[in-house]
């Protein structure tokens, strides 16, 4: 059975939590539903997280987030895939130094950031709940190392990433845009770093399937979290446009495959 919806526990210490601390958390958890929201799904209607209960028990808040319903516009199971995942992303890092199933690299960073005590917040643990609550994952120190060390470039390499931009931003203390392209090939999400002279052309591709190539930046477990891009080129949406696999096939040289037809090496080939 899935879940109805996600508990978040804010262990406070001998100071109570500030009530700015106390948004704060609720927004950073929120925003990373709504990102991996965006990786799972395409042109969706959003969910709207609103509060399921809160109650003290102990020196602990116990918070409780549910998606209102959105009559025939999308299943309510379907908006609370990214609870689980959330909570599975935050159990992965728990784990291991890299990027969760639907994360983007900000939504590591979030995580990593409410991995910090702040204000009052000793710690923060996430669970799903559904009659019952499931088991906790707490944001500790060790999820923060790792969350950190998953989107921290560890070796270089030039390449192409072709994919479908979700998302555009400003970085404006260097005055580019960054793109978030989710990876038709590794099924993950990278961000894409653009220079002025391609500014025009990246804003022109939100919603759009793309190829970019540059400089791409691999974490430690070789998954791509960044791509400095030198090169940006909208792609068709489908498969139009594409050479047919009989053209490919009938390009081929009879010579390459020893005089034979392309039937017959294939025939001897599965012999």
């Amino acid at each position: 059975m899935g879940a109805n919806g996600l508990q978040v526990t804010l262990r406070q210490g001998r100071e109570r939590a500030e009530v700015a601390r106390f948004t704060r958390t609720l927004d950073e958890v929120v925003r990373s539903l709504k990102e991996i929201d965006e990786v799972y799904v395409d042109r969706a209607t959003r969910p709207v997280w609103i509060l399921g209960g809160v109650r003290h028990s102990g020196n602990s808040l116990i918070i409780r987030l549910t998606p209102r319903e959105a009559p025939l516009k999308r299943e309510l199971s379907d908006m609370l895939v990214p609870v689980q995942a959330l909570v599975d992303g935050a159990r992965t890092l728990e784990r291991e130094p890299a990027v969760p199933r639907l994360f983007q690299p900000t939504t590591v960073n979030r995580i990593a950031d409410l991995s910090a005590p702040h204000e009052g917040v000793r710690s923060v643990s996430l669970a799903t709940y559904n009659g019952r609550v499931g088991r906790r994952v707490e944001l500790s120190d060790k999820v923060k190392t790792n969350a950190l060390a998953a989107v921290q470039p560890n070796q270089t390499t030039y390449g192409t990433v072709v994919g479908r931009v979700f998302a555009v931003g400003e970085l404006r203390k260097r005055r580019v845009l960054k793109l978030a392209i989710r990876d038709e090939n590794r099924n993950e999400v990278v961000e894409a770093v653009t220079p002025e002279s391609l500014e025009s052309a990246a804003r022109d591709a939100w919603r759009h399937r793309v190829i970019v190539g540059g400089e791409i930046r691999l974490n430690a477990r070789g998954q791509a979290v960044r791509i400095d891009v030198d090169r940006l080129e909208r792609m068709p949406e489908d498969n139009s446009g594409r050479p047919a696999v009989g053209a490919l096939l009938g390009s081929v040289s009879t010579e390459i495959l020893g005089g034979l037809s392309v039937d017959e090496f294939l025939d001897r080939m599965r012999g």
